[in-house]
């Protein structure tokens, strides 16, 4: 099949050759899904049954907010992955919508035969766990360096990840504002009155979830 190509060079399928690949789709249950520009793969809150990885084209993880504008809050390119976490989680509800942002192909591996590629080749173990493992490092360092932080620092150190990782100074928070406030370890109204103070010095303005700085993410 001509998308072996693609498939067989991603970061995940190290070492698998067109029989290897071949072998997934007649009798493992992987199937590649092809999706347009614009096309939602699935909406906030449905059930994650599988681990995708897209193999050509992009993917955006996006957030709508209650005036029903769209924040992209991550843009997933070839040998990208996503549901790792999720699929063997006891807490497996997407928490944002995924939607095709050009024509793309995503495989979409069925976690019994997850279970399957791990226990038959290391190597494809190895990459998921690295996988896994790197994003939980990203996480470990944000937090780490929040913790040292007082609030301010902290909020503001929050807001411009959050700034670099969606690629604009526009964010939107991915949980609520007393959910922020247990993450950085504050009371909710310690949090409330940074925000206002920050508000009335100019440094940023915000309604609901969605937040504007206007201080650059090197400041």
């Amino acid at each position: 099949m001509d998308f072996f190509p693609s498939i067989e060079n991603l970061r995940l399928f190290k070492g698998f050759d067109m029989e290897m690949l071949s072998s997934l789709f007649s009798g493992g249950g992987a199937r590649l899904g092809s999706y347009s520009k614009g096309q939602m793969l699935y909406l906030q809150g449905q059930v994650c049954t599988t681990l995708d990885v897209v193999v050509t084209g992009k993917v955006s993880i996006q957030s709508v907010d209650e005036e029903g504008k769209v924040f992209k809050v991550q843009v997933l390119e070839p040998g990208d992955v996503w549901g790792a976490t999720l699929l063997f989680s006891r807490y497996n509800h997407y928490p944002m919508t995924v939607v095709s942002e050009d024509n793309s192909a995503v495989l979409h591996l069925p976690k019994a035969l997850v279970l399957d590629l791990c226990e038959a080749r290391v190597e494809f173990l190895a990459s998921l766990l690295e996988l896994v493992s790197d994003r939980a490092h990203e996480l470990s360092m944000t937090v780490t360096k929040l913790s040292a932080l007082g609030l301010r620092e902290s909020l503001l150190a929050y807001l411009q990840n959050l700034s670099v990782i969606q690629g604009s100074n526009t964010v939107v928070l991915p949980t609520s504002k007393k959910e922020l406030a247990e993450r950085l370890g504050f009371a909710r109204t310690s949090l409330s009155r940074e925000l206002a103070s920050l508000v009335e010095e100019g440094l940023l303005s915000y309604s609901g979830r969605r937040v504007v700085l206007h201080i650059s993410s090197q400041n």
